[in-house]
């Protein structure tokens, strides 16, 4: 797979930097939920947030999953032969990937994770209307044998994301050459991630879920495919740090003080899907093509709302402890801190999305939740 690495850096040219953010990214001054940020507060740290190039109406998000009984299966994976040909070296493919594998979470299975982005619509339209692309993830033998695949593909409006970079570390969009970077208004407060989304402005978010959501027992997975309907207002986030950088003292700090409440409040997101909403959670270490271990982990959680990730992030002790170390960090190391991270924010409105698996188990993604059309 050293090709795929060779194409994949070959997009991930780091995108230009403005000096100041763009009218679009403070928004409205009036709002239906007011700006959160404190008078005259000056974050410890300048955090960074993508912009779409001028005339471009969103961004569509893809990932694409191989599932196999072991590590070696996902090495084998036709999935990956197929991201190869129709992703990293198809001309009309994302402006940039990157990979990542986890063990799923409630099943003997391992996934790797391909994630992908497209900036310019028509350049999607044209890769989407690929009928060897799309003919692969139809084809009976996709529904056989041990190995899954699955796809979820989103649809974001300009004005339905948010991000967070360092500028001095690329991470997912901001790796792509085809969107600028500009110095956030709103960062390092509680409160912030909901003041960068401009529909925030205008529009609460909330899900259109009534009640307790109830998972679909029904769904066996394995030699079914089926293709899911999310609610209105799903949030997706990833959200990731690198200790790449680290030298041995800062990472023994690391992983004596953050990483372990890093772990567990994605153990509690994972175990409780009901009473926090998030009903989905890929806690992911970041791998190369080929699957070599990065010095990356991230979170790829689908929460029902906003709101929800709110509660739990402002809310819950698990947070509370993530939140507290990471300030500890950054107390004790200044601007000598070591550490990076990002997260990207979406929240999904009511079409376009494509949430499909097939002869996968079904702990995967939204296979268990929400309607459903059985398709093969």
């Amino acid at each position: 797979m050293e090709s795929d690495s060779a194409e994949a850096a070959n997009r991930a040219t780091t995108s230009r930097f403005l000096d100041v953010p763009p009218a679009e990214a403070i928004g409205p001054a009036r709002r239906i939920a007011p700006i959160r940020k404190p008078d005259g507060f000056t974050p410890a740290v300048q955090r960074w947030s993508f912009l779409l190039p001028p005339g471009e109406s969103g961004v569509r998000v893809a990932f694409f999953g191989a599932q196999a009984d072991t590590e070696d299966g996902l090495d084998a994976h036709p999935l990956l032969g197929w991201a190869h040909r129709h992703l990293l070296v198809h001309p009309a493919g994302p402006t940039c990937v990157d990979h990542a594998r986890a063990r799923l979470p409630g099943a003997d299975r391992f996934e790797h994770v391909v994630s992908a982005y497209w900036v310019r619509e028509a350049l999607y339209a044209r890769w989407a209307a690929d009928a060897a692309a799309e003919g692969w993830w139809h084809e009976p033998e996709r529904r056989e044998g041990r190995s899954g695949s699955w796809r979820e593909i989103l649809a974001i409006p300009r004005d339905r994301q948010e991000s967070i970079y360092w500028k001095d570390h690329p991470g997912g969009l901001m790796r792509s050459p085809e969107v600028d970077l500009y110095p956030t208004p709103y960062c390092g407060y509680y409160g912030a991630m909901r003041d960068r989304l401009p529909a925030a402005a205008f529009d609460s978010l909330d899900t259109n879920v009534q009640g307790d959501v109830a998972q679909c027992r029904g769904r066996r997975g394995y030699g079914e495919h089926w293709a899911i309907t999310p609610p209105v207002n799903l949030a997706l986030i990833r959200s990731a740090n690198t200790w790449g950088r680290m030298d041995a003292g800062q990472l023994a700090d690391y992983e004596a003080k953050l990483r372990i409440p890093l772990a567990a409040g994605m153990g509690f997101l994972t175990d409780n899907p009901l009473p926090t909403g998030c009903v989905s959670m890929r806690w992911q270490g970041s791998t190369d093509a080929g699957g070599g271990r990065m010095p990356e982990e991230h979170a790829h959680a689908y929460f029902l709302s906003l709101r929800h990730m709110e509660r739990w992030a402002e809310g819950h002790e698990t947070h509370a402890a993530i939140f507290r170390a990471a300030i500890q960090r950054y107390r004790s190391y200044g601007i000598a801190n070591q550490l990076r991270t990002w997260h990207e924010v979406y929240v999904l409105p009511e079409r376009g999305q494509v949430f499909e698996y097939v002869n996968c188990a079904p702990e995967t993604g939204l296979l268990n939740w929400f309607e459903g059309v059985r398709v093969a």
